[in-house]
């Protein structure tokens, strides 16, 4: 697959990509110098849990996963999560004949999403031609497998996703995946998760864009793209808006992705709204977007912060948080 071509962006943009590449390049951070770096010292993503329940965005979920995959050579644990109408998996059996008379119709829709679930499976699985293995013991190349688990999706995906590298799960729609899938992703795993919209899948490896702050949240979202980030040989745009909260100064985050043979510039933004971070992702065509997942205290459930929430709901791009 061919690398994109350096800041192919708007003039102020590319004048300022240009300007970090020059730098980088008196500093020994050339491209020649970034070719000769040994694929096995970069960070990669070996395990991806990919969600799919059963909506027509699984197969995004799955055509993601697939990109990232080929690309490290990984293995996609395809998890559905089957509801657990009867309540087995917690100890808490409804044995009432009122409990039975309500598990029907919802044990048939459980049913129906679990079948288009893995018909989805099988359909995708057909056409990228990955293998099937269980096991990554004397096993290399990228894999796939087919997971489905009788459970609760908060509890099922924190306890998978804690023991994966990535998470992809598809963004909030009219139907398909629920909020509580999402929120267990982010906030009780402690991995980074790649929430995709609908549509044609972007090149996730093309003109990643950062959000920075200078939180904890921000910090940990760029520690866990850099396998992307590496993968992209131009200039890695970073959104620093002025804050009151934060420090979002980036000499030290040049600096820092500078070692990882990363060339980065800041981009010149105005405030630090989800808006404006969107707008900027369409000018360049970013293919990823890079930020911290924030809330509001311990309400963390029901609200989210106002520019985790505007990205989350309207992003046209792949997000990767971390909380």
């Amino acid at each position: 697959m061919l690398k994109p071509k350096y800041c192919r962006g708007g003039n102020e943009e590319t004048r300022h990509c240009k300007e970090s590449i020059k730098s980088a390049s008196r500093a020994g951070i050339d491209a020649e110098s970034k070719a000769q770096t040994s694929s096995t010292s970069r960070p990669m993503i070996k395990h991806i849990l990919a969600c799919v329940d059963g909506s027509p965005r699984d197969r995004t979920v799955l055509d993601y996963a697939s990109q990232i995959a080929l690309r490290f050579g990984g293995h996609i644990d395809v998890l559905h999560v089957r509801f657990d109408v009867h309540g087995k998996t917690r100890d808490k059996a409804h044995t009432g004949l009122a409990d039975r008379m309500l598990a029907e119709p919802i044990e048939s829709t459980v049913k129906d999403a679990a079948a288009r679930a893995r018909r989805h499976f099988e359909d995708w699985r057909a056409q990228c031609s990955l293998p099937v293995r269980d096991t990554g013991t004397a096993a290399h190349g990228p894999s796939i497998q087919w997971r489905e688990i009788l459970g609760y999706e908060s509890d099922v995906i924190a306890n998978i996703g804690r023991i994966s590298d990535l998470i992809l799960i598809a963004r909030k729609g009219s139907t398909g995946t629920s909020t509580m899938a999402r929120e267990s992703a982010l906030f009780e795993t402690g991995r980074p998760v790649l929430i995709v919209p609908e549509g044609e899948p972007l090149n996730l490896f093309h003109r990643p864009l950062v959000a920075w702050n200078g939180s904890l949240e921000s910090a940990r979202a760029l520690h866990f793209a850099l396998p992307f980030l590496c993968e992209f040989s131009g200039c890695v745009e970073v959104f620093a808006a002025p804050e009151n909260k934060h420090q979002t100064d980036t000499t030290e985050l040049l600096r820092y992705l500078s070692w990882h043979g990363i060339v980065g510039a800041r981009i010149p933004a105005d405030e630090a709204t989800g808006v404006s971070l969107l707008a900027q992702a369409s000018a360049i065509k970013a293919g990823l977007i890079v930020m911290g997942a924030y809330t509001h205290g311990h309400y963390r459930q029901l609200l989210f912060g106002g520019m985790t929430r505007h990205v989350m709901e309207h992003a046209a791009v792949p997000v990767l948080f971390a909380h």
